[in-house]
């Protein structure tokens, strides 16, 4: 098992002079793909992740929420192009549009907003399921990727499993010990695939990713929860815990069904 031990959806300027261009390069690294052997493609919440992150490094801001639409497959790509700009705003928020491609063709479109309000009082609505916690979780190996892939990335979990109820709760842990930010929660948003035997398999259309607070190091319990399968498509949400029971983020997906269901 191979483990990425630098943040591998982090992006860099594509003209180092200039930090604030609005272009950026994701070196495309295995950690980053996943895919059988020879076929590898960016992970849609990796590729998310790196639009997050240009936006934040171009704003200067953190992320409010982030919503991606996946247009063309990214296999066997070394790199992807990450371009965003301001589109509006005002004083404590900022409005930007993003867009990605792989060897110019375009491949993902972005929106999202950034920034704060001050003063501000935290309140979390949302509480965290009684569930099994990590320890009693089931270990779960995901191995539908090249060694060294995304699922080598993390330990997984299943605290809760029902499909009569299109439910699943899970654990998930980073094994390089990275900090649970903006950019590890949207790639931690997007196993919503994974989480009924029938999507597995399928492809993601988009992905809605709303940020609250990121975290130290350590276990993410996602409770997803699937509304409805409808004209061959999966649309879904999840919500997003700390241990400690604190809410991190919300997310959304649609995604197309499979012809054939991979099942487990």
């Amino acid at each position: 098992m191979s483990v990425g031990r630098f943040p591998f959806w982090r992006v860099v300027p594509k003209d180092p002079g200039n930090q604030r261009s609005g272009e950026y390069i994701l070196p495309v690294m295995p950690p980053a793909t996943a895919g059988p052997d020879g076929a590898p493609h960016i992970m849609g919440g990796v590729a998310l992740a790196a639009i997050v992150d240009a936006m934040e490094l171009d704003s200067e801001l953190p992320l409010l929420w982030a919503q991606v639409q996946f247009l063309g497959p990214t296999q066997h790509a070394e790199e992807l192009v990450v371009a965003v700009e301001q589109c509006g705003g005002g004083q404590a928020v900022a409005q930007y549009a993003g867009s990605a491609s792989v060897n110019g063709r375009p491949t993902h479109r972005a929106s999202g907003a950034l920034g704060f309000r001050e003063p501000y009082e935290q309140t979390l609505f949302a509480q965290m399921p009684d569930l099994p916690g990590p320890d009693a979780a089931t270990p779960v190996e995901i191995s539908h990727s090249s060694p060294g892939g995304l699922p080598d990335q993390f330990e997984y979990r299943v605290a809760l499993y029902d499909e009569a109820r299109g439910m699943q709760a899970t654990w998930t842990r980073s094994r390089a010990d990275f900090a649970v930010d903006a950019g590890w929660l949207a790639i931690i948003s997007d196993l919503f695939l994974g989480a009924h035997s029938a999507s597995r398999g399928g492809s993601s259309l988009d992905a809605m990713f709303r940020f609250v607070q990121g975290t130290d190091p350590g276990w993410v319990l996602s409770v997803i929860e699937f509304a409805a399968f409808d004209r061959g498509v999966v649309h879904g949400s999840a919500r997003h815990f700390a241990e400690d029971g604190r809410l991190l983020a919300i997310s959304s997906q649609t995604g197309v069904l499979p012809r054939i269901p991979r099942g487990t």
